[in-house]
């Protein structure tokens, strides 16, 4: 052999070498690389073309296949091969015993009265729409003598929000409650899942003996999301009008007037009291009106110069001027 193959030999072995190493590298701190090639464009580009041209195991495969004794010398340098499940065999998808998840606990209405903390028994525990609590780090409010007892033993979500804890009260049905309930709820629920450890679920309403979501318990979860949904459309109807504020006096009657922050909405106009009627209510409602430039649903309208007092919901109030940001009235 030759000194040139010879020195070709070891430049080979070096630069390969190297790129293992950068390899090794890279794939210790795969994540970190990723996100620094992702913010930089011209970086990953730059990657990208230098393992296409440069491919460091592609390099190796042809010397192994030229200088066979070489494979036992620099077999830390060949990547290891992928490994390949036998049939049958879970050795791959098992996990190990110490990390299996442990099976959820499930409770019977009788069980989880056995739990309510009183006269030596266990707990307390509660439950709301259906997920049973551990509360007796707050055994104070839920123990015996409590402010809060008649709620552990028990799902009792209805009275989280009617405030009727009377025994027909303290139910876990929670249909046909106001769109404020059902967000108050989905309150109270994260309220527990913050400051309490979860235990398990109840079988009954929200949860079958296998532990699975009801029926019932999809129609909370949709009630809860209109009831959200409901939310966001009344806070984009407010910052669209905005309440106006108001007084009452004996001799003069109501006074309505709108500022820049009236209704808590903080904006960069006053607008003027017009009353506001919204489909399903029966009452209307005194609303400031944006009375100048596009209207609010088409801002780039050109040759507008009313703002919103078009909107086919909206009234003057009697004997008041139309223009002004006050106005005095005999409310309805």
């Amino acid at each position: 052999m030759n000194s040139f193959v010879k020195t070709f030999m070891v430049a080979s072995v070096c630069v390969a070498l190297a790129g293992v190493i950068i390899q090794e590298v890279i794939e210790r701190h795969k994540a970190e690389i990723s996100q620094i090639l992702d913010e930089n464009p011209s970086l990953k580009v730059a990657s990208e073309t230098a393992q296409e041209i440069f491919p460091v195991f592609r390099f190796l495969r042809p010397i192994f296949t030229y200088f066979p004794s070489l494979r036992k010398v620099l077999s830390f340098l060949q990547p290891t091969p992928e490994s390949t499940p036998t049939t049958g065999s879970t050795s791959h998808t098992t996990p190990p015993t110490s990390i299996k998840k442990m099976k959820e606990k499930l409770f019977t209405p009788e069980q989880l009265k056995a739990y309510d903390g009183k006269d030596g028994n266990k707990g307390p525990y509660l439950a709301i729409l259906g997920r049973v609590y551990n509360v007796r780090k707050g055994k104070k409010h839920y123990g015996p003598g409590g402010g809060y007892e008649f709620f552990s033993g028990r799902d009792a979500s209805r009275a989280y929000v009617s405030g009727d804890f009377t025994e027909a009260g303290l139910i876990d049905d929670v249909s046909g409650l106001s769109s404020t309930d059902y967000i108050g709820l989905d309150e109270w629920v994260k309220f527990y899942n913050t400051d309490y450890k979860y235990v398990g679920k109840l079988i009954g309403r929200y949860y079958d003996e296998n532990g699975e979501p009801t029926p019932y318990y999809y129609d909370t979860q949709r009630w809860i999301a209109q009831a959200f949904a409901e939310k966001e459309n009344d806070n984009q109807e407010k910052k669209m009008f905005p309440p106006c504020n108001s007084e009452w006096n004996p001799e003069t009657g109501s006074r309505l007037w709108c500022t820049k922050r009236s209704g808590g909405i903080e904006r960069d106009w006053v607008g003027v009291p017009r009353k506001l009627f919204m489909p399903g209510q029966s009452k209307s409602r005194c609303a400031c009106v944006k009375n100048f430039g596009p209207p609010s649903h088409d801002p780039k309208r050109i040759n507008h110069d009313r703002g919103d007092l078009d909107h086919p919901n909206l009234q003057e109030y009697p004997k008041c001027v139309p223009d002004q940001p006050e106005c005095y009235v005999k409310l309805d």
